[in-house]
Order: structure tokens, then sequence, then C-alpha cells
């Protein structure tokens, strides 16, 4: 729950980084933008509430296919969102807007959608937190010597974001017109009051930038009912490295917050990485923070009660600028020669979304993750923030690290592991309650993952290339395709979930496109019924452009799953009401039981991407598509139907890719 102490917080280190004296020098930060990070943040425009009639519309629209031709349902459904729209739902929608027109520093969807993650007291893996994983190291570095990049990469991110100094996040729709120091000098003399409308008018789209401050420092604390988020406002100088379930404080700043000497930092991380041999650390935390969050704080608060030492290696790990894991692998399970498909799936996205809890720390807003063969990539939590500020933190730091390499294969050969006196092990006091609440915990854990299945199609069916030609849009296609997959084996339409990003308006987070639509049930039913390919074209480019609006609506605010689930917060949290029977209705059930829980991953810096399902019998799908290929990471509890699926999936992008040449 974010309180005023939080939001204190925000602003102060946002004060401080606008008024900051620091010298700029070419180590220690990025380039220096010509505009402030903060130029366009004060301009943003707000999240619009759609009008309700609207939202009841869209929201039968997206209904009626996942019904799969039950006309009861629908028609009970009707009669009871005429009810909503002209009764308590008029009524909230009108309080809704009060509200929001009274407190104009945030967004409508805010508030509940921080409260939705933060009361959750179901564990973090596989239900919220996701993973991403870098492209391989074209350098071939010794796994060290890589890493020791990223997190130089990573601070001089961090200290030029705090600086004010980082470039604004914005989409630019012409990049070649707009993503130019041109463009930045003159927005630059737009006061920050009309940025966003200089931006805009040159069809340039600032992104807000407020979940950025949660990227280092910060950490999701378990509490009971709703867990806290905190941010450290203190001039932190340490990272935290676990290796082998053990936690090391290191330091990588020095007292005036100055990075030290890359070979410094290097000669740390070779220390730690290639010479340091402790035995597995018998009583690892990282297992409570995989376990059910109310548990975990019971636990926690119990370890600060036995002493103060125990409270201050908590501090120490929560204000951390970040969490470094050093895994320990099997070298098979990692050999090139294996197929890299499997290996992708099998392990390397297992090992980053949810394996080896005795080397994590769940709570924090991201765990990079280093494998054995140098494999790089972040365990994130999702309370804080969403993919958009996760993706270009990676983007950034991959470009840096990688572009500006301060460690090199023949500097690294020269660099001696050293503890340079700024490392400390970090230990807990546990007594005998505390161990014993260890052992249910990591039995806990165990038989949680041991549910867990994930697999991988990626082939060169389809790309954009060829979408392209015939005026398609690909990310329609790629929801066409696990559409398809699905009814192949179940012969029915479901539920889906696709996350769109409203960070254009000042503290949006997400809104869901519902790509199940009557066209693409059309289209796919008529794949079985008719033998026009023409005809099947047809339909085809009417579900692409269906889906091409409901993008749009869902990236302008104008999708239905937000505004009645304010709704709903509103009359169940604030007001104390009895919900309305559109809440209670199987229809809304069936609508949010989102068997295909679906992403996609977009950037040249990022290999893998994914996340768990959202419901037992579902699928979490992580997608991509580039020019010359598609593929799909998907995750299951469903031992059994994840092969089938997946078979299913390479026919139906394979049948997909016919229609579309014919």
């Amino acid at each position: 729950m974010l309180t005023k102490r939080h939001r204190y917080l925000y602003c102060f280190h946002r004060h401080l980084s606008s008024n900051s004296t620091r010298k700029y020098d070419d180590y220690n930060y990025f380039k220096r933008s010509l505009l402030l990070t903060d130029h366009f943040q004060h301009s943003l425009p707000r999240l619009p509430i759609p009008q309700l009639d609207k939202t009841c519309e869209r929201y039968l629209t997206a209904l009626k296919p996942i019904l799969n031709n039950d006309e009861n349902a629908y028609k009970e459904t009707q009669k009871i969102l005429a009810d909503f729209r002209t009764g308590d739902g008029k009524r909230l929608d009108a309080q809704l807007r009060l509200k929001n027109a009274s407190n104009r520093n945030t967004s409508y969807i805010s508030k509940p959608w921080f409260e939705m993650y933060l009361k959750s007291r179901l564990p973090l893996i596989l239900n919220s937190n996701f993973f991403l994983v870098f492209t391989d190291d074209q350098q071939k570095l010794k796994p060290a010597a890589r890493l020791t990049n990223y997190i130089i990469s990573s601070i001089r991110f961090m200290n030029t974001l705090r600086a004010n100094w980082l470039d604004p996040e914005v989409y630019h729709l012409n990049p070649k017109k707009t993503n130019t120091d041109r463009f930045r000098k003159n927005l630059r003399l737009i006061p920050k009051s009309l940025a966003f409308y200089g931006a805009f008018v040159q069809k340039a789209f600032p992104l807000d930038m407020s979940q950025y401050n949660r990227l280092f420092k910060s950490t999701r604390v378990p509490k009971s009912d709703c867990d806290v988020l905190e941010t450290s406002n203190e001039n932190i100088r340490h990272i935290i490295v676990i290796k082998r379930g053990h936690y090391y404080k290191v330091n990588v700043l020095d007292e005036n917050g100055d990075l030290f000497p890359a070979e410094t930092i290097a000669s740390m991380i070779k220390y730690l990485a290639e010479d340091l041999n402790d035995v597995d650390n018998e009583y690892p935390l990282g297992y409570f923070t995989a376990d059910k969050r109310d548990r975990w704080a019971m636990v926690r608060t119990q370890m600060e009660t036995i002493s103060e030492h125990n409270k201050q290696m908590f501090k120490e790990i929560d204000n951390s600028i970040m969490v470094i894991c050093l895994d320990e692998d099997d070298p098979d399970k990692l050999n090139k020669s294996l197929n890299k498909q499997q290996q992708l799936a099998e392990y390397v996205s297992g090992k980053y979304l949810c394996y080896n809890a005795s080397n994590r720390w769940y709570d924090k807003s991201f765990n990079m993750i280093m494998l054995l063969d140098g494999t790089l990539g972040l365990h994130c939590e999702h309370s804080w923030g969403d993919g958009v500020a996760l993706l270009r933190f990676c983007n950034d730091i991959d470009k840096d690290a990688n572009g500006n390499n301060k460690i090199n294969s023949t500097n690294y050969q020269l660099i001696k592991s050293s503890t340079n006196d700024s490392i400390e092990k970090l230990e807990f006091h546990f007594d005998d309650q505390i161990k014993n609440e260890f052992n249910i915990s990591k039995q806990n854990y165990k038989e949680f993952i041991s549910k867990f299945n994930v697999n991988i199609f990626q082939e060169p069916i389809l790309g954009k290339n060829l979408l392209k030609k015939s005026a398609l849009s690909p990310d329609a296609i790629m929801q066409l395709g696990i559409q398809m997959a699905y009814y192949k084996l179940h012969h029915r339409f479901v539920s889906t979930y696709e996350s769109c990003s409203t960070a254009v308006y000042k503290h949006g987070r997400t809104e869901t496109i519902r790509p199940v639509t009557n066209e693409t049930k059309n289209f796919i039913e008529a794949l079985t019924k008719s033998n026009d390919d023409k005809f099947k074209k047809d339909l085809l480019k009417k579900s692409s452009e269906k889906h091409q609006l409901l993008i749009k609506q869902a990236a302008t605010g104008q999708g239905f799953d937000r505004h009645l689930f304010a709704l709903k917060y509103l009359q169940e949290i604030e007001n104390k009401e009895e919900l309305h029977r559109i809440y209670k209705d199987k229809s809304y059930q069936l609508m949010n039981y989102n068997i295909l829980s679906t992403s996609t991953v977009a950037s040249k810096h990022i290999v893998a991407g994914g996340f768990g399902p959202v419901v037992n019998d579902g699928y979490g799908i992580g997608y991509l598509i580039d020019d010359e290929q598609c593929g799909l990471l998907v995750t299951s509890y469903l031992h059994k139907e994840l092969p089938s699926f997946m078979q299913a999936a390479d026919e139906s992008f394979r049948e997909l890719a016919t229609i579309i040449k014919s």
C-alpha cells in the first residue's frame, strides 16, 4: 500500500535529482540528455475514464465469443448489465469521476492496481513475477567480466536517472524525424507544463516515468494482509551478491557516491564468482521469499524479534542498490551441443522464473541472475512497475555494457581477485522455531514448483516482413495463432488476456486487450467449414483490423477491464457495500478466468521473457515476432497437455502462413 511516506520519498528523490549539484563525468553517468528526465512528466495527460455506456457495450462485445453460443447466459448478462448501468454502476461511476477530479496528481487506477498486487497473499513466483533474459554475449567474455560490465552500466543508469539526466522515455511514431538532437533542443524551449503537447503535435509520445524510481534501492516488504513497497532515500553504496544461499554486501560506490574503478569492481566480482568456495548456506531465506506472503510476513517479524542484528541484516538487503545472484549449474544442462530450444525452455527459463529459490531474494525490484556459462537476465517483481520500465532499463544497460565495456578479455586477465576490504558477509540469527519454519517453507516451495512446466516454439514460419506485405498486424496474427492452437485441442473459445501499456498517461499502468473477438471466432470456425481461400483471407483481414482497433482503444485508456475493476474496488473496498450482481455473474467470472494469459516481448536486447500461468488449467504465454520468425515461451501446470498445445501452435502458425501466402 502506498503511504504518505512513500509519496514523500518519491518527491524527495525527484527534488534531489532536479536540483543536483554533482558534476558530470562520462564514467559515472550515461551521456547527459539534452532534456531533463522529468521534462514531460508535469504535462502528461491524465488517464481517461471511459464512458460507462461504452464500457458496458465493449464488455458485452468481448463476452459474446467466449460464451460459445450460450445465448441464455448472454441474455442474462445483458439484463444484469442494464440494471448496473442505470443503478449502482451509474452512481459508482459518478463517484469515481468526482474522486478522480479531486486527485489530479495520479490516475484513477493507480491505487486499486497497487493494492491488487500488494494484497495478494499468493507466492510471488509464478503468480506475478516475470523474467527477461539478455541476448548472448557476442564478445565471449568470462562470466564475471560480463557481469562486471552490467553492474557498472546499471549504476551508471541509476546515477543518470537520479541526476535527472537520463533521456526521457518517448515513443516515436517517426523516429527519423523526432528521435534527434534537433527535436530535443526545440522541446527544451517549451515549458514543462506544455512539453508533452509540443512532442505530441510532432507524433512523439512521452511516457510516464514515475515507476523508474523503484528500480533501485527498493523492495517489497511482506506484511500481514497487505505488503509495503519501500525505497531508501539514504546514500546507499552497496549491492548484495548471493552465492550458494549466502549474502554478501559489496560496496561499489565510494563515500562520495562515485563508482569504484572498473578494475576494482571486477576484482571483487572475480573473487566472488571464481574463487569464493563457501559451503551451501544451511538456511537460505530465499525459500521464505518464495512462500505465501502472510507466512513470510510472520516469519520475518519473528526473526526481527530475535535480535536487532537481524533487523539490520534485512535493512542491508532491502536498501541495497540491487541484488546479484551467482548460480552454480550443471554444465551438461548448459552444453551448447544440446538442442538450444530445449535448453532455453527447460533449464534457462526455469532458472530465471522460479528455480533455485535458495539463491534468490524474490522481494527485490529485480534479481540480476548470472548462470555458470555467463547467461544473464532479470527476475522481476511486478507490483512496483510494468514491462515498459524494465525493458528500457534492459535495453540501455545491454547497449552500454556491450558498447562501452570497461572490462574486456585483455584487461580481465590481468586483474587479480580481491575483496578490497569492501565485501562483508551478512549472517542472520536463527532459533529452533525459525529453523522449523524454514523446513516447512522449503517443502512448500518444492511442492509448488514440482507442477511447473515450460516449453517453447520458435520457427521461421512467418515474420513481420511477410505480414507487412499483406497489411496484417503482427500482434493480431500472433494472438490468432494462440487461439487456433487452443481451439484445436478443446473446440471452444476461452478468456484471453493481453497486456497493453497505458504509460502515455500520468501514472498509467496497463489496460487489457481481449483478443478473442467475433471476428477471430468467425475465422477459426471457417477453417474447418470452408475451402475458399479468398473467403478465409477476407476473414483474416477483418480479424486483424478488429485487433488493431482493440490495441488503439486499450492504449488510449478506452478498454473496459480497468473501468469495471475500479468500480468494483470502489463499491467493495472503499464503500464497503455488497457487490452488484454483475460482479457475481458467471459470465464476469468467466471473463476474468484467463486461461490464456499473454504478453509480448519486443526488444533486440532480449532473447526470452516469460511468466507463470494465472489459473491452474491455463497457460502463461510470452511471444515475439521479428522480421523472419515468430516464437512462444509457454508455461503451464498441465504436464500432459503442454506438448499437445505446442504441437497445435506449430500447426496453427504453419496454417496461417499458408493462407497468407496463398
